[in-house]
Order: C-alpha cells, then sequence, then structure tokens
C-alpha cells in the first residue's frame, strides 16, 4: 500500500484502490481502457493541455460494479511515475513532486465525503496537474496558463486546513521563485484566482476570518460567474440538487452560505488579480 499512501490515498481508499487494480487485471476490456488512458496522459505529460473533462473523451470511465472514475484513477496511480520523472528532469524537489501527485488521494477522499463510498468524480481535474502544470507549494496549489504571450500563475486553494495569513504568504513567495527557476521559458505576469472564496459576500459578513484576508489580497475583474455549485460542493462536500434547509450550519462560514442560499441571494465566483 506504500505507493498508495504516497499518492495521498487515505488507509480506507488505498485497500479499495488495491483491490480495483486487481480486478481490472482480470478483464481484458477494462484493463485495456486503462492502459489507454495511460499512454494519453503519458503523452500529455509536458503538454499544460489537459484540463478538464475534454481530456477524457471518447473513452468509458466508469464501471457499475466498481464505482464512478475507477479506471481514470487507475490510469492515474499507474502514469505518476512518469509525472514524478517529468518534475525530476525540471529540477522539482522530491517533497514538491510528492506533494504535487498526492492530490489524486485527496480527490478520491474528496468524492467519499460528498458520495459516500469510493470513487473519483473530478478526474477531469487531474488532467492539469497530470500534465505538468500544477505544483503544490506549501497551503496553495499554482498551475502555468497561457495568457496571450505570456502566462499566469492560476491559483487554487487545496481544502486541508486552515487558509492563515503566513502559510498563504509563505506559498506566494514559493510559487514566484518556483516557475521562475523550473520553468524560465514561462515569464510569469501575474498571478490569478477564480473562486466561490472571493465573493464579496464573505468579506463583508465575515471581515475579520482568514478566507476575508485572503479575498482582499485580489483585486476582481471581468463578470461573476454562478457559484452556488462551487459553493456547496466546497464548504459542504455536497453537489445539487441540494435542500438548502437540510445543510448543517455548525460553523460561522456554513450559516453564511446557508442563510445567502435560503434568501435567494446566491453566490458567485469571481475573478481576481493578485495586488501586488
Amino acid at each position: 500500500m506504500t505507493a498508495y499512501a504516497d499518492l495521498g490515498f487515505r488507509d480506507d481508499d488505498a485497500t479499495d484502490v488495491a483491490a480495483a487494480a486487481a480486478r481490472v487485471q482480470e478483464r481484458g476490456d477494462e484493463r485495456e481502457a486503462v492502459a489507454a488512458m495511460a499512454d494519453r496522459l503519458r503523452r500529455a505529460v509536458g503538454a499544460f493541455d489537459g484540463e478538464g473533462e475534454a481530456f477524457w473523451s471518447g473513452v468509458a470511465v466508469d464501471v457499475a460494479d466498481l464505482g464512478i472514475g475507477v479506471l481514470p484513477m487507475l490510469a492515474l496511480a499507474t502514469t505518476a511515475p512518469d509525472v514524478a520523472a517529468f518534475h525530476a528532469a525540471r529540477g522539482v524537489t522530491r517533497e514538491v513532486s510528492t506533494a504535487t501527485l498526492a492530490d489524486l488521494g485527496q480527490q478520491v477522499w474528496v468524492h467519499r465525503l460528498a458520495y459516500g463510498e469510493f470513487g473519483l468524480h473530478t478526474y477531469g481535474w487531474l488532467a492539469l496537474p497530470w500534465s505538468g502544470a500544477l505544483y503544490r507549494l506549501g497551503r496553495l496549489q499554482f498551475n502555468l496558463e497561457r495568457h496571450g504571450d505570456g502566462w499566469l500563475l492560476d491559483t487554487h486553494i487545496p481544502a486541508t486546513g486552515p487558509l492563515d495569513p503566513i502559510s498563504v504568504d509563505a506559498s506566494l513567495v514559493a510559487a514566484r521563485e518556483f516557475f521562475a527557476r523550473h520553468f524560465p521559458e514561462c515569464p510569469v505576469t501575474g498571478i490569478v484566482c477564480r473562486s466561490w472564496l472571493l465573493d464579496p459576500t464573505l468579506a463583508e459578513r465575515l471581515p475579520d476570518s482568514n478566507l476575508a484576508a485572503f479575498q482582499r489580497r485580489w483585486t476582481a475583474y471581468g463578470d461573476p460567474q454562478p457559484g452556488e455549485e462551487d459553493v456547496l460542493f466546497f464548504v459542504f462536500h455536497r453537489r445539487a440538487p441540494v435542500e438548502v434547509a437540510s445543510l448543517p450550519t455548525e460553523t460561522a462560514l456554513r450559516r453564511l452560505v446557508v442563510e445567502r442560499l435560503a434568501s435567494g441571494g446566491g453566490w458567485s465566483t469571481i475573478s481576481g488579480r493578485l495586488r501586488e
């Protein structure tokens, strides 16, 4: 189980993925499907364009008796050494490489929180770190994103603990240094974030919170986008449709979100550029 633990799998999930891998090895069609997905992933390493569900189009990703997204999960686990080799060739430390690849196990755990069972419905997202564009640097994740003739760093906030300002500062400093050192051919002109965390309701209603402090780092741009699905998922680990009145309210954040949604106020995903 050590290999799965290195990929961030918790004990229950590591047991389940090992069992799924053994079952797939006995089934020719599914074994070939995983191999085809793995080949696609290997070809995309270093391409920086594998983000989203479209990466997996044309392949059968779900098998009823295995679970949602288990075949892509196995392909991702199989190709983790290829991504780690790309990291090493770029001079990325083993510590950063391991932290980055551990997002696979994190996403499997998030799936269990959301659905109460083993699986991986966010396999589309994982095409991004597996492309070699995204890295976990302390508290935050960052990925290279082409912007015109230059590059931006897109910021992501894993659900792995408090978002305290000291940790955020350290991650932002690390990101600038990391990408300048390891990807000098991709000069970064700015750092951006697109998140439900930038909805102004947070800073207005929870002004002394870490979340509000994080929000104040960014200057909003562009048009707000619907954010109800994101806030339900990241705050409550739930997917729509959801009965708002049934949601737990044991924290100030959850109470705020429930109150806002129940009143019809909705929630927005905002794009922001880091204030230098």
